[in-house]
């Protein structure tokens, strides 16, 4: 490799949290309660869309699938009312691998970001209870950008707040979509799937695509350098705010 990275940027939903089982749980109840039930294999399928979408998309693919007069934002305040209850109640599993890797990271000097489609409060609210909040030096949510992944623009955003060239950046994704956003924002996408398989086409964007995030470090010597990286440790008391201009 002719060049070592200066961040890493993280996806949150399915890639640190195992999020995807209550999220599925709480669409499915939610729809149900509006008049809308299906089979599994049916809502399987339809949930499969909306891994890595923002809000926007997935009230457009609704209101496509189902018209206009389809309820979205009704249904979307119960089902992350109910999801919510839910997680706070019986808690959110950290994927294996997720604080070993930002401790090795953070040891490296390496810039974290987090860019992920969920809303900033809940955002915060998940990272703070698991205690890695500390660890990302910017959070970009789909309330920052104007187009949602595929989009590149979510990871274009946290590389102008961390004055970081894209180019320079690695991106950890577990979906599709994910992947085809930071390849179109130029940097090295890595995937760690978790509901969805990648395609051909996202196996072909991809630097790696791996089984855990518990395998990244076999990678960190190659995409970070450990003799060019900068070595001091960021203070893990900086405020999230640090870098947000």
């Amino acid at each position: 490799m002719s060049q070592y990275f200066k961040a890493a940027i993280f996806d949150m939903d399915g890639l640190l949290f195992d999020t995807e089982s209550i999220a599925r749980w709480a669409w499915k109840k939610a729809l149900e309660n509006h008049g809308y039930t299906m089979s599994h294999d049916l809502f399987n399928n339809l949930y499969k869309e909306f891994i890595g979408r923002d809000l926007s998309w997935r009230e457009k693919f609704l209101k496509t699938r189902y018209g206009e007069s389809f309820p979205f934002e009704s249904v979307t305040l119960e089902r992350i009312e109910i999801g919510d209850e839910r997680e706070m109640k019986e808690g959110l599993p950290m994927k294996p691998g997720v604080l070993k890797l930002l401790n090795q990271l953070s040891g490296l000097g390496v810039i974290l970001g987090l860019a992920t489609g969920t809303s900033f409060i809940r955002t915060i609210r998940r990272l703070t209870s698991a205690r890695i909040d500390q660890y990302f030096a910017t959070i970009v949510t789909s309330e920052d950008v104007t187009y949602g992944k595929p989009a590149p623009d979510i990871f274009l955003e946290v590389s102008r707040r961390i004055h970081v060239a894209p180019h320079e950046c690695v991106v950890f994704e577990d979906s599709c979509v994910g992947i085809e956003g930071a390849s179109s924002a130029r940097m090295c996408p890595i995937m760690i799937p978790d509901l969805e398989q990648p395609s051909a086409q996202t196996k072909s964007l991809a630097y790696r695509v791996l089984h855990s995030l518990e395998q990244a470090d076999e990678l960190l010597e190659e995409l970070f350098g450990v003799e060019t990286v900068n070595k001091t440790l960021p203070n893990p008391n900086h405020s999230l705010t640090n870098l947000q201009s």
